[in-house]
């Protein structure tokens, strides 16, 4: 480990001489640069400036990294870990793509921040192929899914009788579109290096997700599992949050989506909560619930216990709140259906 203050030796210089990633130490308050590991030369091919942060003299595009890596500042002054990706150049003029872990922990009570650097660029090239794989998927099924909607609709208005049928064949069709879509979002929910972050109104992006669902103030379309009645309840003013406009209606439209499939076929009507708290948002609902065996699995991949769930809702939901590095938990909400908390979205004093 290379020094560049006082103070730095000791545990955590033997853990940050044990580790074959990258690793770069500076003062949480001033930014001046503590230590770096032999891991680092190694990796750049160059020992940082003292000045400089390591993004800011190695990055393909500085103002952008140095804007990823305040953001995941914040992030980890805040709550958890965060990352952020970058594309470098080494000493040699090589290209690659690096992603930093940057969390904070304290020594002989000085706060520090840990950044943890490695090269992905394997991974970053597998995640482009399956972006682009699935955005030919996405597009070239959207145009006959239209047209087949056509047909219906064209039957619809030439042939009597098979009304049944119709509404069976536009049900799939739907199905079809949905999943579609969610693949879509499961996609770009799951990149955090391609967030447009903005301030965003939050009762707007709520009111926008429940009427692109069915919700029209009291009524909802009712082929939502057999539920002939919703409602949406916003409490208290649920402010502003730094986030990506249009990743964020599609959680919250996953989240209503959830809760009016997972109603219940006896319930008469679902009422949906959306309510603020100390860091973030709760969507609480009136249904059945979430047993509590299962809140470990409602956010995986392919889960799904409602009849015609694709299981990919939860997943776009939890891999939208990964990309912000928010954090998401499911408990009991007050009237014993299901309540997702998000918490990290802004600090308690906001």
């Amino acid at each position: 480990m290379r020094e560049f203050a006082a103070g730095i030796g000791g545990a955590l210089g033997q853990l940050v001489d044990g580790m074959g990633d990258a690793v770069v130490v500076r003062d949480a308050a001033s930014g001046e640069l503590l230590a770096v590991n032999d891991a680092v030369e190694t990796v750049f091919g160059c020992v940082p400036d003292p000045e400089r942060d390591l993004d800011d003299a190695c990055a393909v595009e500085p103002t952008r990294a140095a804007e990823a890596r305040e953001n995941a500042i914040y992030r980890a002054q805040r709550s958890s870990p965060a990352a952020f990706r970058w594309k470098a150049e080494r000493s040699d003029g090589t290209a690659f793509w690096a992603e930093s872990t940057v969390s904070t922990t304290v020594i002989d009570g000085r706060e520090v921040l840990v950044s943890v650097v490695r090269d992905v660029t394997e991974r970053t090239e597998r995640e482009r192929e399956l972006e682009r794989l699935a955005e030919i998927l996405t597009h070239d099924l959207k145009s006959p899914l239209n047209a087949a909607n056509a047909q219906v609709n064209i039957l619809r208005s030439e042939v009597e009788g098979g009304e049944e049928f119709l509404d069976r064949l536009k049900r799939v069709h739907d199905r079809m579109g949905s999943i579609v879509a969610d693949v879509r979002a499961l996609i770009d929910g799951s990149r955090s290096h391609g967030l447009t972050l903005e301030s965003v109104d939050l009762r707007r992006v709520v009111a926008d997700a429940w009427e692109a669902v069915g919700g029209q103030g009291d009524e909802i379309d009712p082929t939502w599992s057999g539920n002939t009645d919703a409602s949406l309840v916003v409490e208290g003013d649920l402010g502003t949050v730094t986030a990506d406009e249009r990743r964020l209606c599609r959680l919250f439209e996953n989240l209503f989506e959830n809760a009016l499939r997972h109603a219940g076929d006896d319930a008469d009507c679902v009422t949906v909560t959306v309510s603020p708290t100390p860091t973030g948002i709760a969507v609480a609902d009136d249904g059945v619930g979430v047993p509590a065996a299962d809140r470990d699995r409602v956010f995986e991949y392919g889960y799904t216990t409602a009849a015609g769930g694709t299981g990919f809702g939860l997943n776009i939901v939890a891999a939208t709140v990964e990309s912000h590095g928010w954090d998401i938990t499911v408990c009991d909400s007050s009237t014993g259906g299901a309540c997702f908390e998000i918490t990290g979205m802004r600090g308690p004093a906001e």
